[in-house]
């Protein structure tokens, strides 16, 4: 039996869901997603304008300003990408026997054992889920087919824009003897800096080095990584994720801040993202974990766990204020102020129906959060705030 699996990646997918949903930027060439262009955060994803200046995702937003100083920088929501990529999800699911996505914007499909199906090739499949994916979630994407998901993997990104690439089983070693270790699933710019200073350039190198000189170099461990990867060798087995681990959301401020009374604004808004992601998926948490990095980077975590578990905004919201001050209290101790906050709820299960002896102030929040989720369901988030996340105009009166 063959092992075929496919690769499909949603070429430039944050900034596309953008275009999607704000036709003002259709026509906007050079798109950065990921916040304003005097924020502090990291960029989402450019669009490939963008990246022909050297914008890269991850990359700092001030940066990609410098870089590309005429860019068009958006903050995206992130129920529009979970949406889109639920689309594209269903597509995948059509075509294969075992599919899952690994990311918002990228998934696995399994094809092996379909030799009587596809005898030769999967490149007709692969042109019918091109065609699938864009007729179903107005996207583009790339695709990439191989013995292994590593090839598979980077057959897609050989492949990019909009191109489907299939490495067939017995041309892995060829396929990847052309091209920059960079390029190899694991190398990333530290590994890839090292490798160079040692000599090490291009996939081709390794191929022909002997291990004993491999191992002189760059050490057993490694060497024997390096060598599984120039020659082709991936993983054969896809496995189909399982339920979320943890959601979370964070913010970097555009200024340090000092302010307990702003620290709380924007921990509401968090919580209130993190449960409505909760509602929508069906979860509930059992405990709640928040991040504070202060002015010089240092990064402090704190958690506790929940009495009952939920996915209600204040229920989530009460502990997480009960983490906050002390934590607050120390970086004001160190002298510091706060550049980044961030909340997580983990411990995640399935939510049950509602408990039939429940409060009627339980009963009467879940109701509230129902017809909330309702109306943001159809107007977006920002349509419904709390009171207190709602910026007053300095002349505004008091309300």
């Amino acid at each position: 039996m063959s092992i075929r699996i496919m690769h499909v990646d949603l070429d430039a997918f944050f900034v596309e869901v953008c275009r999607k949903h704000q036709p003002e930027l259709q026509d906007v060439d050079l798109l950065i997603v990921g916040g304003r262009r005097d924020s502090r955060g990291v960029v989402q994803s450019a669009s490939y304008g963008a990246r022909a200046f050297g914008v890269r995702s991850g990359m700092p937003i001030a940066q990609a300003v410098r870089l590309c100083p005429t860019a068009t920088f958006v903050r995206g929501e992130f129920a529009t990408y979970r949406e889109a990529s639920h689309q594209v999800q269903e597509v995948l699911e059509r075509h294969a026997p075992l599919a899952t996505m690994t990311g918002l914007d990228e998934g696995y499909l399994d094809f092996s054992g379909t030799d009587l199906l596809h005898p030769v090739s999967l490149l007709d499949v692969a042109e019918q889920i091109h065609d699938d994916v864009r007729a179903s979630s107005g996207l583009h994407c790339s695709i990439g087919i191989g013995p292994n998901r590593m090839i598979a993997k980077i057959a897609s990104d050989y492949a990019k824009p909009r191109g489907i690439c299939e490495v067939r089983d017995g041309w892995e070693r060829g396929f990847v003897a052309g091209l920059p270790l960079a390029a190899l699933p694991g190398i990333g710019p530290k590994s890839t800096r090292r490798l160079a200073e040692r000599g090490l350039i291009d996939v081709a190198q390794v191929q022909a080095m002997p291990m004993p000189e491999l191992v002189a170099l760059v050490g057993r461990e490694e060497a024997a990584v390096l060598t599984r990867r120039a020659e082709g060798r991936g993983g054969l087995v896809l496995r189909v994720h399982g339920p979320a681990k943890s959601v979370s959301r964070e913010t970097t401020f555009r200024r340090d801040v000092s302010s307990a009374e702003e620290l709380d604004r924007v921990l509401m808004l968090l919580t209130s993202r993190v449960a409505g992601q909760l509602r929508d998926e069906g979860l509930v948490a059992g405990a709640i974990v928040l991040k504070l990095r202060h002015g010089d980077f240092t990064t402090i975590t704190r958690q506790t766990t929940l009495e009952v578990s939920t996915a209600l905004d204040l229920e989530l919201l009460a502990p997480a204020r009960v983490l906050l001050k002390p934590a607050f209290a120390e970086a004001r101790r160190r002298g510091q102020r706060i550049r980044l906050l961030g909340i997580g709820a983990t411990r995640l299960v399935a939510s049950e129906a509602p408990d039939l002896f429940e409060t009627e102030e339980r009963k009467r929040s879940r109701e509230i959060t129902t017809a909330v989720d309702a109306v943001r369901a159809k107007y977006g988030f920002d349509a419904m705030k709390s009171g207190r996340l709602v910026k007053r105009r300095k002349d505004a009166p008091p309300e």
